[in-house]
């Protein structure tokens, strides 16, 4: 059995399905899949001893650029020097990339002239880096802010979580800014998304910044391009 978990919004309680799996479990003997975030499931769940956590990672570059229904979207990118930008930006997610070819395969459909296209596919990443700062940096708790501007001052883009527990901080949830990744070694603190550490590591605070940010990833797509 499956059991989706949509993430809570903020200021809400984790979504209470821990007794319900349980229940399922024991009574019923069935095999509970549980899909859900950090930011939705409850710390509990995972400490039954009985689980198996499966986390699902970003995706590398090469993987999306080699999902077969990409191939036009991606070919279409790097003939116009847009893949590095879009990739700067969305990282390795590939519902990302799905949504911005949708918006290429409309305009397309519509014979739209390909340098509306290419505005638009700018529009999108802009659109992609404003939310990453207005809807999930500007919107985070005091305590995630603090971390932020420890991140900025020390120019860093990940840190050991011992080591920001010794700066004294915790990260908490729900959190749309930093996450957590275990490695073999050690459990680090790193930026969600490609976008929020971009809008981090380039100390963007606003519009006009969100806007030179993205003209310098164009202009540096286009210098290597030459």
């Amino acid at each position: 059995m499956v059991i989706r978990v949509p993430e809570r919004q903020i200021g809400e309680p984790y979504a209470q399905v821990t007794s319900a799996v349980r229940s399922l479990a024991d009574d019923f003997g069935l095999r509970v899949i549980v899909d859900g975030s950090p930011n939705s499931i409850p710390p509990e769940l995972l400490t039954t001893n009985r689980e198996t956590v499966i986390a699902v990672e970003p995706m590398a570059r090469e993987q999306i650029e080699s999902i077969p229904e990409f191939e036009g979207f991606i070919a279409f990118l790097k003939s116009r020097q847009l893949d590095c930008p879009v990739w700067k930006v969305l990282g390795g997610s590939p519902a990302k990339y799905l949504k911005l070819k949708e918006v290429i395969d409309r305009l397309s459909l519509s014979n739209t002239a390909t340098d509306v296209i290419i505005e638009q596919v700018k529009n999108h990443l802009q659109s992609v880096l404003s939310d990453a700062l207005n809807k999930n940096i500007a919107n985070s708790s005091a305590n995630t802010k603090q971390i932020i501007k420890s991140f900025r001052e020390k120019k860093i883009i990940r840190i050991p979580k011992m080591q920001l527990e010794a700066m004294g901080f915790l990260l908490d949830y729900p959190n749309k800014v930093f996450r957590e990744v275990k490695t073999l070694d050690d459990w680090f603190i790193e930026p969600a998304t490609s976008a929020v550490s971009l809008i981090i590591s380039e100390n963007v605070q606003d519009g006009a910044g969100v806007r030179e940010l993205l003209e310098k990833l164009f202009k540096e797509a286009s210098e290597k391009g030459k």
